[in-house]
């Protein structure tokens, strides 16, 4: 055996041993994050700090009910979205080709009347960004906000133009996009009439349980939401800014600066394992990461091109400045936290820390259009890996953020109750070309909500459809004819009629939604109810095809 194979483990060892005794002898930066700037059009205040944290996890805030802001932000996963990916099919439109995304689900595609529509991507299924989610808890310090920088310090009122913000106002411009987007949380064409009208009507976290302290004793003190708004600002008046300005407070107030390595830079030496102490090394040294991840925050906050993905995929920054020095640039996001995120990268295309190093490891990724130059193979080997994804993945996170406790507590959504299509069960029947008619019945139903639908799609396009809804389950095993009945049809049901959608005759195109408020009565909640669209398919032999059951709990 040669020898230097018998010497090869303490050979790796070496290198993240010498590190380690080093100390503190390479170039930190400055410890801890430097204050947070704030406009000064719109300081802090308690009141509406609290406000933000309300709307921040307000389900009611998008068009179905079941996408908050901390839907796909939280804490546990570093501010990110810990949820199995929704895949985005990429520039191809193509699933399961190279340039699929892993990004964060939406909502179902819905007109302007938020009645369901097909979406040409996803069907009738939620919808998926088209890029992975971000962490948060370093965005006030950011002059530029998305992947892209889009969102830039100047604030405009979104429903006046006129200036709020003159500078710094990149969080409140960030805030306002998500609410108007079709694909996070809007139906096609919402206004930001219409989600000021709806909040003054709302509970606040009507649907959200297990609320931290700080919310509930505030909505005890004010519960209703222009109650909220008035204590926040002065008048019960619910406006975009006005909401843009409570979530970007709200981000303000967290600060997650009680990381090991913040720790250690206050002169706690034990607060880094020797291994972390070795891996915040070789990060200042061989590794290279403080070129970009600036030790502090994290982050220079520039855009770099790190060769992930082709241009043509995605243009990034190019995008936003025009500038074609920018193509294929993207956010350096900051590294606090980021050992608790699952999708890494704008396309979500690692899941660990360790993987991200393996990348950078070999000098990032294949396409060298415009690649950053700062890029180069490190030629580290395993062991320093390995103390390099310890420091970074375990070292900058903040046991607060991790636990979810006070500033970064949380209430449970309900939409973490409810599994991503209700409570649907029980077996529906074929209709034309032998397809099974879906129901829908992902929304939640809490009393007082306008937006309250089910919908149906998987049918035959232009049918008539009746939606059954039943005070009773029909007896299990029920049937007509060999059709399974859920609902209790010949007893207790309620019946809605409508025209479906979707060309005319054909098996599986048609689809249609009911609409149905229900009334802001206490009464009602405990209510269950039992669903099932019935199809009057004239493909069939008997003229009839049925959707699975649904179970609807009124709350």
């Amino acid at each position: 055996m040669k020898l230097a194979t018998l010497l090869a483990p303490k050979t790796l060892l070496l290198p993240v041993a010498l590190a380690a005794l080093a100390g503190g002898l390479c170039a930190q930066g400055p410890g801890g994050l430097p204050p947070v700037p704030v406009p000064p059009e719109n300081p802090i205040t308690a009141e509406k700090a609290v406000l933000g944290k309300i709307l921040f996890w307000e389900e009611q805030m998008s068009s179905d009910n079941r996408v908050a802001c901390g839907t796909c932000h939280r804490p546990e996963a570093g501010g990110g979205d810990p949820r199995p990916p929704a895949i985005h099919p990429g520039r191809d439109n193509l699933l399961g080709t190279p340039d699929d995304i892993r990004g964060s689900a939406g909502l179902r595609a819905a007109d302007a009347s938020n009645n369901y529509r097909r979406s040409p991507q996803f069907g009738f299924q939620p919808q998926a960004t088209n890029r992975s989610s971000q962490g948060f808890y370093v965005a006030p310090w950011a002059p530029e906000l998305f992947w892209d920088g889009r969102a830039r310090g100047r604030f405009l009122d979104p429903q006046t133009g006129v200036q709020r913000i003159a500078a710094g106002g990149a969080l409140e411009n960030q805030a306002a996009e998500p609410p108007l987007s079709s694909v996070e949380m809007a139906h096609d064409v919402r206004s930001w009439t219409q989600i000021t009208g709806k909040l003054a009507g709302a509970k606040p976290l009507g649907l959200a349980t297990n609320l931290p302290a700080d919310v509930s004793a505030a909505i005890a003190a004010n519960p209703t939401y222009p109650q909220l708004f008035a204590a926040a600002f002065g008048d019960s008046g619910i406006t975009a800014t006005r909401i843009a300005f409570a979530l970007a407070t709200y981000q303000r107030t967290l600060v997650p600066d009680q990381t090991p390595w913040d720790q250690f830079q206050r002169g706690n030496t034990a607060a880094l394992t020797m291994r972390q102490q070795g891996g915040m090394n070789l990060f200042n040294g061989p590794a290279r990461c403080n070129l970009c991840h600036t030790p502090g925050l994290f982050t220079d906050n520039t855009f770099r091109n790190l060769g992930v993905t082709p241009v043509a995929d995605d243009m990034g920054r190019q995008a936003v400045t025009n500038n074609f020095a920018d193509r294929g640039r993207f956010k350096v996001p900051s590294l606090r936290n980021v050992g608790l995120r699952r999708m890494l990268m704008h396309n979500g295309l690692f899941q660990t820390v360790q993987q991200a190093m393996g990348f950078y490891n070999n000098g990032g990724g294949p396409f060298n259009d415009n690649k950053d130059p700062a890029l180069v193979p490190l030629n580290l080997m395993p062991m320093q890996l390995d103390a390099l994804a310890d420091f970074v993945g375990n070292a900058l996170t903040d046991p607060r953020v991790a636990a979810r406790q006070f500033p970064f507590d949380r209430p449970t959504l309900r939409g973490e109750l409810m599994g991503p299509n209700g409570f649907v069960f029980g077996a529906g029947s074929a209709g034309t070309g032998g397809l099974v008619p879906q129901v829908l019945a992902e929304v939640p139903a809490n009393v007082g909500n306008g937006e309250f639908k089910l919908g149906v799609h998987q049918a035959r396009g232009g049918a008539q459809a009746t939606l059954a809804i039943s005070l009773l389950p029909a007896i299990p095993g029920t049937n007509w004819n060999g059709i399974p009945l859920h609902a209790d049809i010949f007893g207790s049901a309620l019946f809605l009629n409508t025209v479906l959608g979707g060309t005319n005759g054909t098996g599986g195109q048609g689809f249609g939604t009911v609409r149905q408020a229900i009334p802001a009565d206490p009464s009602l909640s405990g209510i269950n109810l039992t669903a099932q669209w019935l199809v009057w398919d004239t493909g069939t032999t008997f003229g009839l095809a049925v959707t699975p059951g649904a179970s609807v709990r009124i709350f």
